[in-house]
């Protein structure tokens, strides 16, 4: 168990990805939003894990908390990727159902580029 929570781990990075990455591209082909509130819901018990874990280390085992680190860090942006994505579905069911999404979707992201 402990090897999938390691997302330091290259290859567990790269399944992470290709498992969020399918979830999103079912979530918008079938616009439906509860399956990345899920992956949200998720990312934060992961983050929660790793900053506990983080916690309970020793200041001498360097090794460990650099470790720990970078799984925080994918953590941080998966988390971001998957919330970018959530509006992003929200907003193209909004438009499809012709209601008020929330905050209108990305169009705050896209007006500051």
């Amino acid at each position: 168990m402990e090897m999938f929570l390691n997302t330091a781990n290259p290859f567990v990075i790269m399944f992470y990805t290709l498992i969020v990455a399918g979830l999103i591209f079912v979530a918008r082909r079938y616009e439906n939003v509860v399956l990345l509130i899920v992956l949200i819901i998720a990312n934060i018990s992961f983050l929660i894990y790793h900053s506990v874990t983080l916690e309970k280390l020793e200041a001498d085992q360097v090794e460990m908390i650099s470790q720990v680190y970078h799984c925080i860090g994918f953590d941080l942006i998966m988390l971001l990727l998957i919330f970018i994505s959530y509006l992003w579905v929200d907003n193209l069911n909004a438009k499809k159902k012709k209601i008020k999404s929330y905050d209108d979707g990305l169009d705050w992201f896209w007006n500051k580029l």
